[in-house]
């Protein structure tokens, strides 16, 4: 029992004293490759200030970067305009109800433009003018010049049968000696067939005797009606009456309670002249606005 457990003893001692031999072949490698890189790189170092290559380029790995970036760059330009082109393209869409709403309008204004467009026709006829060429803004600014100065036909001068009476009377004559305003409109043009209903372009040539109107604060303004015939001469008087009235309330709304207003209705009494044609009838269906 004694001499196993001296044995045992002397072994041990022996063993721990051996080291491995491959730790120290690995840290000889590693301190030669770090010394051998250190000095590949002084040399290069060294040899490229000595002798500088006369063509540089850049390291591949710079280029390598340097690709990637323009890559990513790409990428983010090319996806960030969809945004914007989504969001306008959407809000150019319209439900059904808009559309409907869209469609309901338009054909609103189509309406009114076809009835402007006969209006005027109705005028240009009525004052012997036409041009059809010319665009319906111009057309109407040329008919509005023409209504500021047109006046009633003197009673003599029909009489006699003059034809030159029954043209329009220049800007400058519509200008009484008192210096009184005397405008004479066609009732075709502001009224409906038959009532007493202002036309929805009516309110083109009123306006523009409103304008007028204003010289002439604190006076007496008289609004008289005509009809082109007397064979129901009650119902023409009624008529023609409404209408003037018609015409009075459309211009107080808009001068105020600062004149006084003088409303006749004649019906078909006073006729400019006979009622003989279409035309003639057309012109002694008259609307008259004077300033006494």
């Amino acid at each position: 029992m004694t001499q196993s457990t001296s044995s045992a003893t002397k072994t041990s001692p022996k063993r721990s004293t051996t080291r491995p031999w491959w730790l120290l072949v690995l840290i000889f490698r590693l301190l030669l490759l770090g010394v051998g890189g250190g000095l590949a790189l002084i040399g290069g170092i060294v040899l490229a200030n000595v002798y500088p290559n006369p063509n540089p380029e850049k390291p591949l790995i710079l280029k390598v970067l340097e690709g990637l970036d323009k890559k990513s760059l790409v990428r983010t330009s090319s996806s960030s305009p969809q945004t914007p082109s989504t969001s306008t393209t959407g809000s150019l869409e319209l439900t059904p109800v808009q559309r409907q709403q869209a469609q309901a309008k338009l054909n609103q204004l189509q309406a009114q433009l076809n009835s402007m467009n006969e209006a005027v026709e109705t005028l240009e006829t009525q004052l012997g003018t036409s041009r059809a060429n010319e665009t319906l803004e111009t057309r109407m600014q040329a008919i509005a010049l023409q209504l500021e100065g047109v006046s009633s036909v003197n009673p003599d001068v029909q009489a006699m049968g003059n034809s030159s009476a029954n043209q329009l009377m220049p800007v400058s004559d519509s200008l009484l000696s008192a210096d009184k305003l005397k405008v004479t409109l066609p009732s075709d043009l502001l009224f409906e067939q038959s009532n007493s209903n202002l036309r929805p372009e009516a309110s083109l040539i009123l306006d523009k005797i409103i304008t007028d109107l204003r010289g002439y604060p604190s006076s007496t303004i008289r609004i008289t009606a005509h009809m082109d015939t007397n064979s129901n001469a009650d119902a023409d008087r009624e008529l023609s009456f409404r209408r003037a009235k018609a015409v009075q309330q459309y211009l107080v709304s808009a001068l105020g309670d600062q004149y006084r207003w003088v409303v006749v209705g004649y019906g078909g009494t006073r006729p400019l002249i006979a009622n003989d044609t279409d035309a003639n009838r057309q012109r002694n269906r008259r609307v008259e606005i004077a300033v006494d």
